[in-house]
């Protein structure tokens, strides 16, 4: 019996350490990410060093290496963390609207924001906008597309919008959204500029699909 519990003391000690050492990465490669995105702010993708990212943190130099490889790596995450945030508001957005023309002025306005409030985002389109179009534009397009494309159809049984090749005017759209938040987008001006732009461009388009349907 007392070996039992002995045994059963040191299986709990070792699942306590594992999920010790589980945390302490867990934060260590928070730490790294977030010291990642405040030198892309400041100092741009191209300009900053793995060096500037590790001085923004109480970690050792060679602990950066346990957990990315380089750069590229931290930058493909911190997108990729964008990305998600992007597609879940933008389908909030959609899903919540009532018309059609509520639902185009809302989800480019939505989008379009979400470029602006991001400050890292912002300043990597000021200082390196082929970096983050690549990583975000073309990586982001199908299945933003395809959330779309979904949204769209579940919205038609509702009757809010018209049938349509829900495939192609989706993958219209993101191309329109992701060409104008490149290349426009850098202030609240350019929002609402773009989003009415968008919204009139594919709302007209729209209307007159389904007249000659």
């Amino acid at each position: 019996m007392g070996r039992k519990r002995k045994a059963h003391r040191e299986a709990e000690g070792d699942t306590a350490e594992v999920g010790k050492r589980e945390q302490n990465s867990a934060r260590n490669r928070a730490a790294i990410l977030q010291a990642a995105h405040d030198a892309f702010c400041e100092l741009g993708f191209g300009a900053t060093t793995v060096r500037d990212i590790i001085r923004r943190t109480d970690l050792a130099s060679g602990t950066f290496y346990n957990y990315f490889p380089d750069k590229d790596a931290l930058l493909h995450e911190l997108i990729e963390n964008f990305q998600v945030e992007l597609r879940s508001r933008v389908h909030e957005a959609r899903k919540a609207a009532r018309t059609l023309e509520e639902l185009l002025r809302s989800a480019f306005r939505v989008c379009f924001e979400i470029f602006i409030e991001d400050e890292m985002v912002l300043a990597l389109l000021m200082r390196n906008a082929g970096e983050i179009e690549e990583l975000t534009a073309r990586k982001a397009l199908d299945p933003a597309a395809a959330d779309l494309a979904n949204d769209l159809r579940a919205k038609a049984r509702e009757g809010v919008v018209p049938s349509m090749d829900f495939e192609l005017i989706s993958i219209a759209a993101i191309s329109v959204a992701s060409e104008l938040a490149f290349r426009r987008v850098r202030t609240e001006a350019d929002v609402e500029t773009a989003t009415e732009f968008a919204t009139g461009l594919f709302l007209g388009g729209i209307e007159r699909m389904g007249r000659n349907a």
